[in-house]
């Protein structure tokens, strides 16, 4: 006997059909689905709160030259303020971070000891004896009086040993961190004291480069590019760990 497998087939297919079968699959339940959307809303709104925002966190990329021009402004008026030398408010500003409110403040308060927290002179309880002789403390040479050179602390050493100390300190890299050679003296050497006592114009640009450096890692809103010879400085508003790219090298740090 034959049998017809398409009619069998249609038979079995309308027997086991139930018309709200299919509708029960597809329905899900909408709990679900809506507490998906509210997690994906809550995943994208933290990673909105964590990208970088460059409006909201505003810096400028700055050549050395600007920068330079940005740095010499505030040494001229603080100098200007002070009745003191650029090289000395370089110091005072280095030592201060930049910091000009601050450093007035303290200058109306107490001027003296502005100078000596920021390694300029010595406070008067620490007196320096000064020998009549023209003697230099380090190569214990006799010298006429004029190659005889000190700072504010008046400790006196030869022209030579300058030019040596100097030079040397230089060569290592050395730019604000140049200072007296006296033991235990804490005074540091103002640029115009220095200049003079290098005996060649490559030492000088060194020198340059170094006190600029120092000048820069010193002020607390500019940072210097870490991209490859990335002669770029970094200029922000506020000083915050936040993420920024140079827009030479397009280098990103923090």
């Amino acid at each position: 006997m034959s049998v017809d497998m398409n009619s069998q087939g249609s038979d079995s297919n309308e027997e086991d059909y139930d018309p709200n079968c299919e509708e029960e699959e597809e329905e899900e339940d909408p709990g679900d689905m809506e507490d998906y959307y509210i997690g994906v809303a809550n995943d994208v709104e933290q990673q909105g709160a964590d990208a970088f925002d460059p409006e909201e966190y505003q810096f400028t990329c700055l050549t050395y030259k600007e920068s330079e021009s940005t740095l010499n402004e505030h040494v001229a008026s603080l100098a200007s303020t002070l009745k003191v030398s650029p090289a000395v408010a370089k110091l005072l500003l280095v030592n201060f971070h930049w910091q000009v409110s601050e450093i007035l403040e303290r200058h109306k308060s107490n001027s003296a000891q502005l100078l000596v927290e920021a390694g300029v002179q010595l406070t008067s309880s620490k007196h320096t004896m000064v020998h009549s002789s023209h003697h230099c403390a380090v190569c214990m040479q006799f010298v006429r009086k004029e190659n005889l050179l000190s700072l504010a602390c008046q400790h006196q050493f030869c022209r030579s040993c300058w030019e040596q100390h100097c030079t040397v300190l230089v060569k290592d890299g050395v730019g604000v961190g140049v200072s007296c050679m006296a033991q235990d003296c804490p005074l540091r050497t103002p640029e115009d004291f220095v200049f003079p006592l290098l005996p060649s114009e490559e030492l000088k640009d060194k020198y340059r480069r170094y006190l600029f450096r120092d000048y820069v890692e010193s002020h607390y809103q500019l940072q210097l590019c870490p991209g490859a010879d990335c002669p770029m400085v970094i200029q922000v508003q506020e000083p915050r760990a936040r993420r920024v790219q140079c827009n030479r090298c397009n280098e990103v740090f923090w």
